[in-house]
């Protein structure tokens, strides 16, 4: 029974701090991961702590309910993992039994923590990337929507992996805990080298959003950066041919320009958030320059080889329009078929 739970254990700390770091790359996560950091510091630490808390008042007190949750589980050994893996699916129940709603009742110091935290991330990412264009009730409905997002994943990350640092140290089975945190350190830095030899863009969902809503509210520039974003690549046909493969899709130096021009206009990540196409392939007379949005049609701009505009959907390559941005690096598995000139 002993192997089975810790084969359980350990699957969940091999795949989840693996998922969590790819889902930080398109969900902004990291207050979350600090929230988790600094609680099971805390929880590995609870025997040293509590000792000197008995001779610090004033530790006592900061650590005060931290303390007690550690002195609950002792008089009450954690459930079942499985029962807090599903811990989210299984809310109602918990909130129907007073025993239960008890332990839940404990976790709100680390979860008010982790909201705390939340909060002041958000307040720092609306003064660097929302400000000037973008206003405050735009800022705050997309954020009450991730809120959600990493409100949850604070229970899905918090109580299997709280539950298991308690358990395994009462038990006093320190080698297995150890071992535990190695798979998930190693868990993590497998993710974070697939994340940095990712070829193409990883974009979070966050970052689109903005994309479409700065986009909406000065119409005017965002087009005055898109067009001259198209026309410095243009503007280098040798450099455009050089940066554009058998799909039709630039990248290289080409693709850098012209996120150098949507800069102007565009935060950083927005303008990276932008792909380009140019076709037909081999002998190009449109660029196509979009963002996808996820659902709904993307932010796009096309222009084509003589500098006229193209501003009809029904004048773009056929297949081109929608496409996701590239991931892998294999192509697309959407390709671009047929071409319609464009007189």
């Amino acid at each position: 029974m002993r192997s089975a739970d810790f084969a359980l254990r350990f699957a969940f700390f091999a795949i989840v701090p693996f998922l969590a770091t790819w889902i930080s790359a398109l969900f902004p996560m990291t207050a979350v991961l600090v929230n988790v950091a600094i609680t099971l510091a805390i929880f590995a630490t609870a025997e040293a702590i509590r000792e000197r808390a008995e001779r610090s008042p004033l530790l006592a007190r900061v650590v005060k309910r931290h303390l007690a949750f550690e002195a609950h589980y002792r008089e009450n050994p954690p459930r079942q993992f499985l029962f807090y893996v599903f811990y989210p699916l299984l809310l109602p129940y918990v909130l129907f039994r007073a025993d239960m709603r008890k332990e839940l009742w404990l976790y709100r110091g680390f979860t008010g923590g982790g909201v705390g935290i939340l909060i002041a991330a958000a307040g720092l990412d609306y003064w660097r990337n929302w400000l000037p264009h973008l206003g405050f009730g735009e800022f705050l409905f997309t954020w009450m929507l991730l809120f959600g997002v990493q409100t949850l994943c604070i229970f899905l990350f918090l109580l299997p992996i709280a539950t298991t640092v308690v358990k395994l140290h009462a038990e006093r089975r320190f080698k297995a805990l150890w071992v535990l945190f190695g798979t998930a350190a190693l868990s993590v830095t497998v993710a974070v080298v697939g994340i940095e030899h990712r070829h193409g863009h990883l974009v979070s969902w966050v970052t689109t959003q903005r994309v479409r809503l700065r986009t909406k509210s000065a119409p005017s520039a965002a087009k005055a950066a898109q067009l001259q974003a198209l026309k410095v690549v243009w503007a280098n046909a040798p450099e455009l041919k050089e940066s554009t493969d058998a799909e039709g899709w630039v990248e290289g130096d080409a693709l850098d320009r012209a996120e150098e021009q949507l800069a102007a206009f565009y935060k950083a990540d927005e303008a990276y958030a932008f792909s380009l196409h140019a076709l037909p392939v081999g002998a190009p007379e449109v660029l196509l320059l979009q963002c996808d949005l996820g659902k709904g049609p993307p932010v796009w701009r096309a222009l084509k080889r003589s500098g006229a505009e193209i501003t009809s959907i029904a004048d773009l390559p056929r297949g081109v329009l929608g496409l996701a941005r590239r991931t892998t690096v294999r192509p697309p598995k959407t390709r671009v078929t047929g071409w319609r000139n464009v007189k």
